[in-house]
């Protein structure tokens, strides 16, 4: 499955070089995770209602190419890792148009936190099951 969520790029984003600035990176695959995780069954509620947290464990960054203010870009996540008590997602970041150009990517690993006991735990069977479908 390859999921795939639209973010136009502001004035505000990007540095006089035309390089996003990292925390915007992070941030637009924040609200893309929190989009993949809604279409697999799992938003924002759920993990709300089941005390449960996906924290930043690790990211990277990769910039390739520029983008400029106003250009549309298609944040493309899919599942890379699956473990005990992380996963992680690959973000693919493409300046959209008729040839498109990947700009960067970023590799998250997350690790799932249960907010009752203040720590790390397994991954919910019905959470993996999910990605394993999603991958």
């Amino acid at each position: 499955m390859m999921f795939s969520t639209p973010v136009a790029v502001k004035f505000s984003e990007i540095d006089l070089a035309g390089v996003v600035f990292n925390s915007h990176y992070l941030t637009w695959c924040e609200d893309a995770k929190m989009a993949f995780l809604a279409e697999v069954g799992f938003g924002p509620y759920w993990f709300a209602e089941h005390e449960r947290l996906a924290l930043v464990r690790h990211a990277e960054i990769d910039w390739v190419a520029s983008l400029k203010p106003l250009d549309l870009a298609q944040i493309r996540v899919s599942v890379d890792r699956i473990g005990a008590s992380s996963f992680t997602l690959r973000h693919e970041i493409w300046r959209s148009g008729e040839d498109p150009v990947l700009a960067a990517t970023c590799v998250i690993t997350y690790v799932w936190f249960d907010r009752v006991r203040g720590e790390k735990a397994s991954l919910d069977e019905a959470f993996r099951a999910a990605l394993e479908a999603a991958r």
